[in-house]
């Protein structure tokens, strides 16, 4: 398992002088920490947890957004139970993305399962920008995902505005 800090501070709970000053500096937040910490825990019980390679973490409100390296999520969505674990391990709901990743990416691992039909990029008068995902269908009281989180999280995480459309077929 790689996490943002050392191995050996994320078994230990203790950061060496190379990470609390990542830590201090910016570089690392405590949420890269606290959860680098949990999930050095849990994989020593898990061989899949062991396997899973931690960018960044970020905590909005009571969810976790979890940046893994590429190649390190598919082995999460196959199997539901381990993103459940890492719910319970975490307390809160876990959002799952890969780091280096393209805008539309970066949408479609935040709706997964849902598929994603198209992405626009809308250009505002004032110079900003804002991005507009369109969603096959309508949007009912069985949607599994928060679009409001949604776009929370991608303002805090990549700042970028989002607009979600669900289009009637």
């Amino acid at each position: 398992m790689k996490t943002p800090i050392c191995s050996f501070d994320a078994r230990t709970g203790v950061l060496c002088p190379q990470c609390d000053a990542k830590l201090r500096s910016g570089q690392l937040s405590q949420t890269d920490v606290t959860v680098s910490i949990k999930l050095a825990k849990v994989s020593e019980k898990s061989q899949d947890i062991s396997r899973i390679n931690l960018a960044r973490a970020f905590q909005i409100g009571n969810d976790f957004v979890l940046v893994l390296e590429p190649g390190n999520l598919s082995p999460l969505r196959r199997d539901p139970t381990l993103q459940k674990t890492l719910q319970s391990v975490l307390g809160g709901k876990v959002w799952l993305t890969e780091s280096d990743t393209t805008d539309r990416k970066e949408l479609e691992d935040l709706f997964f399962p849902v598929r994603v039909a198209n992405v626009n990029t809308v250009w505002l008068p004032d110079g900003s920008k804002m991005t507009k995902v369109v969603i096959p269908g309508k949007k009912t009281e069985r949607f599994p995902h928060d679009t409001d989180m949604i776009s929370r999280i991608l303002k805090e995480t990549r700042e970028m505005d989002l607009m979600v459309e669900f289009e009637k077929i």
